[in-house]
């Protein structure tokens, strides 16, 4: 299998200078055809240092001086990756040289979507109670083995996807810019039209705990409210039980009335709702297994 990295970055020049290196150098022990750098609108020196210093490395310029946001980098690096897999880091990733040798076998069964890294946690989990999706990590303890596992979904910031299906589902989701729940969102649309996600504890990814681009460039305020708003994006487009979107309804409208600042939230994504519902009917249509099914599943895995 033909394998291209692809790298978004947004003024990640001082991460770049020290993770570039790591991910050459795991190149040298894969199948990897290609690196791309999918850069969104930065001001500082990210291109001068990755043009400058890491030659191997192609990259993407933006066409436009304003920052689109994170499902909008990453799908413009992958339309123009060449192969069969592709691996997503963010800037802050530092691979283990050896990082694909226990992933790409899970890849030759055709289901198989994409494959997470391991960062220092478990598996990707959810449930939906009192009327939302509430999203986790697996707990750890003493009977978690040091195996493959199902994950409800695999992180765009140390993860690798089957190119053919991530181009049938259209990629990560524009709706969800600038930032937040948009590999959520493939992962569960993966699990409903048939697909499994898996997450491989031996394919080691170092992730410095660090502020990343998020936290040094919006307030906490905005990030809070871009989660929320995205918690009702992912809801009202991929949630298509009946009995569970009456819960959210009905649960919303108490939400709204409860408190009232909660609306400002509300009416952000509600602008959002025409390209909701046209995105809804085509998952709608594509679903092989119900929300219900989906959850079932994790309910039953977990450690």
């Amino acid at each position: 299998m033909k394998i291209s990295i692809v790298i978004p970055n947004w003024n990640g020049a001082e991460k770049l200078q020290r993770n570039l290196p790591r991910v050459l150098k795991a190149t040298k022990f894969s199948q990897v055809e290609e690196i791309i750098m999918s850069d969104d609108a930065s001001t500082d020196d990210s291109l001068k240092i990755v043009k400058s210093q890491f030659k191997e490395v192609v990259v993407l310029e933006s066409k436009i001086e304003r920052n689109l946001g994170f499902s909008s980098n990453v799908d413009k690096g992958a339309r123009e990756a060449k192969g069969d897999l592709i691996v997503l880091f963010n800037t802050d990733a530092a691979p283990s040289k050896d990082f694909l040798k226990p992933i790409l076998s899970h890849f030759d069964d055709p289901k198989v979507f994409s494959v997470g890294c391991n960062t220092g946690g478990l598996w990707a989990t959810a449930t939906f109670h009192d009327g939302f999706f509430w999203h986790d990590q697996a707990r750890k303890t003493s009977t978690c083995e040091a195996k493959a596992h199902i994950t409800l979904w695999v992180s765009g910031g140390s993860g690798v996807f089957r190119k053919s299906l991530w181009d049938e589902m259209g990629g990560l989701d524009t709706l969800y810019d600038p930032f937040y729940l948009e590999d959520l969102d493939l992962g569960y649309r993966a699990w409903k039209r048939g697909y499994i996600n898996l997450w491989e504890p031996k394919s080691l990814v170092e992730h410095y705990k660090e502020p990343g681009v998020i936290e040094t460039n919006y307030s906490q305020k905005i990030v809070s409210q871009t989660a929320e708003r995205n918690l009702l994006i992912f809801t009202w487009k991929n949630i298509t039980s009946q009995k569970l979107i009456s819960d959210h309804q009905k649960t919303l409208v108490l939400r709204l009335l409860k408190h009232p600042g909660y609306s400002k939230i509300f009416l952000s994504a509600l602008k959002r709702l025409p390209q909701i519902l046209s995105k809804r009917k085509i998952e709608k249509a594509q679903a092989k297994l119900t929300d219900e099914e989906v959850f079932s599943i994790f309910n039953q895995t977990q450690v």
